[in-house]
């Protein structure tokens, strides 16, 4: 039998998430849904049975008034009565503050175990639907009773049944089918946020060519020298200390080293082609503004789940503090 560790491990994957502000990823469910059978019925409360031992629910010692509380997050969580946008971050940071104080003092084999309270276990349950990725593999409204009966008996269980080992090879390939499905869909999405975001940027530039402080390099970057600097530009084999803040064209931000309240170090040949070169224009102490189309930025192909969406262009506000050759 497989043994249980002493911690919620993916409980304290989680609070880190939530300590890091990391946002609700609210891509819409892919359609991957597939034929009710007697075996997909099993294979989907694997899933919530599977989510709640690699959550290590076990080790908590939860009731089952608790273990229920969690399931209603889950099951909320699918059906959409219940939304991470619409939790406040900070309680939701308590709910799993509450999770962790309670993993370690049955650690420490403390006399008095603190409790958490419903609410915190809901928000846990609904956080687990959202960062596991479970919408995002087509389980929905449908697959809520079945994957939170799961859960519950993961939940209770120490060891994991065996009944359930024996059936690894099935589920594994029940899950190939839904991430390959989940992909191709995706990829699909992706695909026509790209063609909508290109034309959006080249409509940008066009307006953007009114200014005439705005000059535009060969290779398609735009930009606006707000302060030259001092001394020797930078080439793209340096590395440069630099405090900046990244916008969509719409002026949603994504990154700001000011938010961070530290400068940052990059070399400017390990960045996106139009941070790099756009740097390559100014001397320590300059100011400059970087307009990029998407193919000088991320492309088609950003980060998943970020902010920054396929073809999209970006602009940077950049402050270049140091440049250190080579």
């Amino acid at each position: 039998m497989l043994k249980i560790s002493n911690l919620p491990v993916l409980l304290v994957l989680l609070l880190l998430a939530a300590c890091q502000g990391q946002d609700a990823d609210t891509t819409p469910a892919a359609d991957v849904s597939q034929p009710e059978t007697t075996e997909n019925t099993e294979m989907t409360e694997m899933v919530g049975y599977l989510t709640a031992q690699r959550g290590n629910f076990a080790s908590l010692e939860l009731d089952q008034e608790a273990i229920a509380a969690v399931a209603d997050g889950v099951q909320q969580g699918l059906s959409g009565t219940m939304k991470m946008e619409d939790q406040d971050q900070a309680a939701m940071q308590g709910a799993f503050g509450q999770a962790q104080a309670r993993a370690e003092a049955l650690q420490a084999g403390a006399g008095e175990i603190p409790a958490i309270d419903s609410e915190a276990l809901r928000a846990i349950g609904l956080f687990m639907v959202t960062q596991t990725g479970l919408k995002q593999l087509g389980f929905g409204a449908d697959d809520a009773a079945a994957i939170t009966n799961g859960f519950i008996a993961g939940a209770s269980a120490t060891e994991i049944d065996p009944a359930m080992e024996a059936k690894m090879p099935a589920f594994e390939a029940f899950m190939n089918d839904r991430m390959a499905a989940a992909q191709a869909v995706a990829a699909a999405a992706a695909e026509v946020a790209a063609v909508e975001n290109i034309a959006a940027g080249k409509a940008f530039f066009v307006k953007l060519a009114e200014d005439a402080d705005v000059e535009m390099s060969e290779s398609g970057l735009h930009y606006k020298v707000l302060d030259p600097g001092k001394g020797t530009k930078p080439s793209l084999t340096d590395s440069v200390l630099v405090h900046y803040k990244g916008t969509l064209i719409d002026g949603t931000q994504f990154d700001s080293s000011y938010d961070r309240g530290a400068p940052a170090t990059f070399r400017l040949n390990q960045v996106v082609k139009g941070f790099g070169e756009g740097l390559t224009k100014i001397g320590a102490g300059g100011k400059i503004i970087l307009y990029m189309p998407s193919d000088l930025g991320y492309g088609n192909s950003p980060r998943p789940g970020g902010v920054i969406k396929p073809g999209d262009s970006l602009i940077f506000e950049c402050e270049l503090l140091e440049v250190n050759p080579g």
